[in-house]
């Protein structure tokens, strides 16, 4: 079957609406209201024709709605008016004075008269309207119309006809009945703003797209909107790359199981303040570094606001926009059109072909739409496009302050896109945190539940770690307890003849001045001279006093430091420091953080590795003694690891006898420091021993569990003493 041959419009979007064009020869009207856009749609499709083809000619008649001059001076205003073919190739001519002094059987003579004498193969009557009005009879007109239709087609000419019209004469005027296509033009208010509407009602030969499409007027003239038209116009979609975009914010990505799988769109909720546009720019910016481009629309951030926000967090925009690996579209609020921007949108994403796609945010693109199956259908488009291009997009969706409960800003988009991460923040004491959730991602495994969040000076980080660490698999365990070293105690070691787990935890226990910090010294360097990693946790002094006290211990601590053997950590502000910097900082009024700041640097020592905490009495300060056992318990399941080792520091003081069998019962092995008193004293032979020591517990391997009196020495620490009436003593004491 023989194609029917179509005469492109070249307006923009508007051939897609129609199935490619007008059909040749056909017999077009182009209705509405006066003001909605007639005349300069159809002087668009008039000069479109014949540009770029020299040989083709185009009339335009004018009736007795607007003379030719005034026409013309409106139109010369618009891109596509040339005037180097106006009057050659498009002949302006008006027809208001024969309309006027001539009967009407002889207007049909004169207008393809004007056709042949021109050679045109296009013409515009407008206002055709004009013409009816003027007719006494209405069976004259019809006459009329059916004589200049068939006229037309025979001189091969596409003909459209200007008729200001109500929508209801479609059904009962003439000239619409004989007519092959009819275009109607309109304004009506939505979103609190007039809106433009072109809707085709009827196009012999041809599928053309019947619903109604918003349009714009601009200096370059008349264009079509709707991403749903730019979607449909694409028959193949962008391939869509397999696996999952990393996200590139810390602790999300484990998540996520790895990232958001292309394609994707996701909904980032939550109220004022919880750190939605810092999220944005940081995925942004993460994609950057991976070589792929971003694309932000903000509806409420200046380009020069956002520069600043991400300078602080060193983050350079203006460069990566020259670069043009970034680009930031600003609409002001007072400027917002919905379909318009979703137009522009689809433009812009077509031309700078982003991986990553921000909106900031749909609350103020859509804050004028109440209608929500609008909201739904615009949500929808901009889904869409994510997944032509086969990036991630994220689209912010602002939560009121007193609307806590709801997920986004509408209640609808959650239901549209593919995923949905929620912000939120809540007081605790005097301190606000911050939480991150992934509520939603379709067809994608994902770690749920609310996960404390932090925005600190490099971004956003997601304080995943903390809380949930994945256990070893079986073979990888089983590997290790075949490959493990034992766990060696130097100045215990007569007293555990037995193989100690590696991944044992221990806990020295007693009265201040006892000694504890010194047996924790011995334990570093023992774990120091045998190859292992130490990471020292300390909460009672600043880590530069630990430093400066290992000397003394016959350790010269910069080598291990700078290997990144030796780690040292502390409670303390930073302050002016002559050992290797860091930037962790651990606060103990902040549990999460600092459970995940121990993880994080767990992560990164050298394995096998002993884990110091001196001590955890602090850690009672700013919580009740059920609390504190819940966060050491917390932090000993995290570093229970085949290669990990752990030893605590604590003092019996300020938790009762009950809370104290809690907190043992978290321990494999148990070291009590005390002082016997008098009376135990007096009773044995030598009395010059005032510290002794017990291994108060044992799990898993074998110890001698009796007292036994030590000393302190300056340069070996702890010393296990052995004296011709120890025996007696310790079997007295036992």
């Amino acid at each position: 079957m023989p194609k029917i041959k179509l005469m492109p419009t070249g307006v923009p979007n508007l051939d897609a609406v129609l199935g490619g064009g007008f059909p040749i020869y056909s017999l077009n009207i182009l209705a509405g209201a006066p003001g909605t856009g007639k005349t300069i749609l159809v002087q668009q499709i008039l000069f479109n024709t014949i540009k770029h083809q020299p040989h083709k000619r185009a009339l335009y008649l004018s009736t007795l709605s607007e003379p030719t001059l005034k026409v013309v001076r409106y139109m010369q205003h618009f891109q596509f008016f040339d005037a180097q073919v106006f009057g050659e190739q498009v002949i302006y001519s008006d027809i208001g004075s024969f309309l006027i002094e001539q009967p009407m059987p002889r207007l049909a003579d004169h207008i393809v008269g004007l056709v042949n004498q021109h050679q045109a193969e296009v013409i515009v009557i407008d206002s055709f309207k004009a013409i009816a009005e003027l007719t006494e009879k209405s069976g004259d007109f019809r006459r009329f119309c059916y004589e200049l239709s068939v006229r037309l087609a025979s001189a091969r000419c596409t003909t459209f006809l200007v008729n200001e019209s109500e929508r209801s004469q479609i059904n009962h005027s003439p000239e619409f009945a004989l007519a092959d296509g009819i275009l109607y033009l309109s304004t009506h208010e939505e979103a609190g703003e007039q809106r433009r509407w072109l809707q085709v009602h009827k196009l012999r030969g041809l599928a053309p797209y019947m619903e109604p499409f918003p349009f714009v007027i601009t200096n370059v003239g008349v264009r079509i909107l709707s991403p749903t038209l730019t979607l449909r116009q694409k028959s193949v979609s962008w391939s869509v790359p397999a696996g999952r975009m990393v996200m590139g914010i810390p602790g999300l990505d484990q998540l996520l199981r790895g990232g958001i799988p292309y394609g994707r769109s996701i909904i980032l909720s939550g109220v004022a303040g919880t750190g939605k546009t810092t999220f944005a720019l940081q995925f942004l910016m993460a994609g950057v570094d991976r070589g792929e481009k971003g694309l932000l629309f903000s509806f409420e951030e200046t380009p020069s606001h956002l520069s600043q926000m991400a300078a602080g967090f060193g983050w350079d925009l203006e460069r990566l926009i020259q670069q043009e690996m970034l680009r930031i579209v600003f609409v002001t609020q007072t400027n917002i059109r919905v379909e318009e921007h979703l137009d522009q949108i689809a433009q812009e994403i077509a031309s700078f072909q982003p991986q990553r796609f921000v909106v900031d945010s749909l609350s103020v693109l859509f804050y004028k739409v109440n209608n929500r199956a609008i909201q739904r259908e615009k949500t929808f488009q901009l889904a869409t496009l994510m997944q032509q291009i086969g990036g991630v997009g994220i689209f912010i969706s602002g939560i009121p302050a007193h609307e806590t409960g709801h997920l986004s800003s509408f209640g609808v988009e959650e239901t549209i896109v593919d995923g949905m991460i929620m912000l939120s923040k809540e007081l605790v004491g005097r301190r606000r945190d911050r939480y991150l959730e992934v509520f939603k991602m379709r067809a994608s495994d994902h770690v749920c539940g609310s996960n404390r969040m932090a925005i600190t000076e490099n971004g956003i980080e997601i304080l995943y770690s903390a809380s949930q660490i994945s256990p070893p698999s079986t073979t990888e365990s089983l590997k290790f307890i075949e490959d493990a070293p034992y766990l060696v105690f130097g100045s215990l070691e007569k007293l555990l003849p037995g193989k100690i787990p590696y991944n044992t935890a221990c806990l020295v226990e007693g009265a201040p001045g006892l000694g504890k910090s010194t047996l924790a010294y011995q334990f570093l360097l023992c774990g120091l001279h045998r190859q292992e990693s130490v990471l020292y946790i300390s909460a009672d002094i600043p880590r530069q006093q630990v430093y400066q006290t290992l000397p003394s211990w016959g350790l010269l601590p910069d080598p291990y430091l700078e290997a990144g053997q030796l780690v040292i950590l502390d409670t303390f502000s930073p302050m002016v420091e002559t050992l290797p910097a860091t930037s962790v900082h651990l606060n103990l009024n902040d549990p999460e953080m600092l459970l995940l700041r121990i993880a994080q640097q767990l992560e990164q020592m050298p394995k096998p590795c002993r884990v110091i905490f001196d001590s955890l009495t602090p850690l009672l300060i700013n919580c009740t003694p059920r609390e504190f056992i819940k966060l050491v318990y917390r932090k000993n399941r995290q570093l229970r690891q085949p290669d990990v080792a752990v030893l605590d520091i604590f003092a019996q003081d300020g938790i009762e006898k009950s809370d104290r069998y809690n907190l043992l019962n978290l321990y494999d092995l148990v070291v009590d420091l005390y002082s016997p008193d008098w009376d135990e004293m007096n009773q044995g032979e030598d009395i010059s021993y005032k510290n002794w020591l017990r291994i108060t517990k044992i799990r898993g391997a074998k110890a001698d569990q009796r007292p036994y009196p030590y000393s302190i020495s300056p340069t070996k620490g702890i010393v296990i003493e052995s004296t011709s009436s120890q025996s007696k003593i310790i079997d007295h004491l036992a």
